[in-house]
């Protein structure tokens, strides 16, 4: 069976649990409906992960909670770039403007004990269907699988007003990036944000435990690459990468709760900061992006996309309107080639909530920097637009269905269009990509 038939299965699925929980029973009794709580597809699905629940089930001293997850986002997407010939392989009659993938396909668990302790563990599942990319050589479009490996493995620890954090885990930086993958509003984040941000990785972490404190704030020190002993399919990034004095980067936060002080009633600012020590002797080359400097072995990279990085942003709500604006900018860039060096750039992205089901999203981005913006490979791969750019402007309208009113980020379906430009000159007088993206995206959260 095809990998794609799937999301149509759990839509058919879903959907149905939907329509039965908003069907009400009519077996009668004397023609009166008998009283009894009306079944609810949202709570009965998320119970199915809930192993075990103290409080619902039995006082336990020792473990509170048990939860696995399973995350499947699969998206379909259609590039439409301006000029003839953009498309990889179509001047060959054998262009390829689609595209279908498992975004992420994520299973792992979580559980709380001993009152103050979290154990997080959450792994990339392989061998489901990725991209594909077009192979020049032999005029064909291959498809790669997702790789098997290890997301997040942590430990925190809620000592009073200070939790502490250990192992793999995301470093938290930028608004778009601080934001769950399962909860963001658009079908892929800024590309901006994308090009800045770490992935996950191994390091320690303090920040304050109330989410609601007036003055929030967050440091932790991560290491820069994950690897392990072999090469290619093998190197499934488990290990952390501790073969190097100065491989980590620093990151720092401070939030400060502006509700009521601006025009939204329940708003915050952040200001977040990061710092890589790594010294990428051969960066001016572009050597040193996939394999760090004097590694005995293979290593995938997973730093910030810059030395420094520095964000701030602004989130607030009103009732179903919100709003997200985020200035940021990344001081000498890592893996971009000779004459790179910093890149700034912007996100405006207001939301409004139609219904308990639908809402509605804008988003404008910018960034800029000489030589220095990195596109978005996933929708504009398949095009023959130069993955460097000066300057990218884009605007994106999004809806989103949320299929289950109790919790939204179970289950939705997302549909997007953008238009994006850039400017720049390079050897084919081209940077970037110019035109326009439609995506689709059916996302599960459990």
């Amino acid at each position: 069976m095809k990998t794609y038939t799937l999301p149509v299965i759990g839509i058919m699925t879903l959907g149905a649990a939907a329509f039965a929980a908003a069907t009400p029973s009519t077996a009668s009794t004397g023609g009166v409906l008998p009283a009894r709580d009306s079944f609810s597809a949202c709570k009965w699905l998320g119970d199915r992960f809930k192993w075990f629940n103290a409080e619902r089930d039995h006082k336990n001293p020792y473990i509170q909670e048990f939860n696995v997850s399973l995350r499947m986002q699969y998206g379909m997407d259609w590039i439409d770039p301006n000029g003839e010939g953009r498309v990889m392989g179509e001047k060959e009659g054998n262009g390829r403007r689609f595209n279908d993938e498992w975004r992420r396909f994520r299973a792992g668990f979580n559980m709380k004990f001993l009152k103050n302790f979290k154990f997080n563990n959450v792994w990339n599942i392989g061998g489901m269907d990725g991209l594909e990319s077009y192979n020049a050589k032999t005029n064909t479009w291959d498809t790669s699988d997702l790789t098997y490996s290890l997301y997040e493995l942590n430990l925190e620890y809620k000592g009073g007003p200070v939790t502490y954090a250990i192992g793999k885990m995301k470093p938290r930086i930028t608004g778009e990036y601080r934001t769950s993958s399962s909860a963001i509003l658009t079908i892929e984040r800024s590309m901006l944000v994308n090009q800045l941000r770490p992935e996950t990785n191994y390091g320690f972490q303090v920040n304050n435990s109330d989410k609601k404190d007036t003055l929030g704030w967050a440091a932790g020190i991560w290491m820069n690459g994950n690897g392990g002993t072999g090469t290619g399919t093998f190197n499934n990034r488990i290990e952390p990468a501790f073969n190097s004095q100065d491989n980590c980067f620093v990151t720092g936060t401070l939030s400060y709760d502006t509700s009521n002080d601006v025009f939204l009633k329940k708003s915050r600012l952040w200001l977040d900061y990061a710092h890589n020590f790594t010294k990428w002797g051969d960066d001016a080359r572009n050597k040193a992006y996939d394999k760090l400097h004097d590694y005995s072995f293979k290593s995938k990279y997973q730093g910030t996309g810059a030395k420094d990085v520095v964000a701030l942003t602004w989130e607030g709500s009103q009732g179903d309107f919100s709003l997200m604006t985020e200035v940021m900018a990344g001081f000498n860039v890592i893996g971009m080639k000779a004459g790179a060096e910093n890149v700034f750039g912007v996100t405006i992205m207001p939301s409004y909530q139609f219904t308990p089901h639908w809402e509605g999203v804008l988003r404008y981005q910018m960034a800029a920097g000489s030589n220095a913006v990195k596109w978005e490979k996933r929708y504009t791969q398949n095009s023959t637009y130069s993955g460097t750019s000066d300057c990218m402007q884009a605007l994106y309208l999004g809806v989103n269905y949320y299929i289950f009113e109790c919790n939204p980020n179970m289950a939705k379906i997302m549909a997007g269009i953008e238009y994006a430009h850039s400017n720049g000159t390079d050897a084919s007088k081209q940077k970037g990509f110019t035109g326009w993206s439609y995506n689709i995206a059916f996302r599960t959260n459990f």
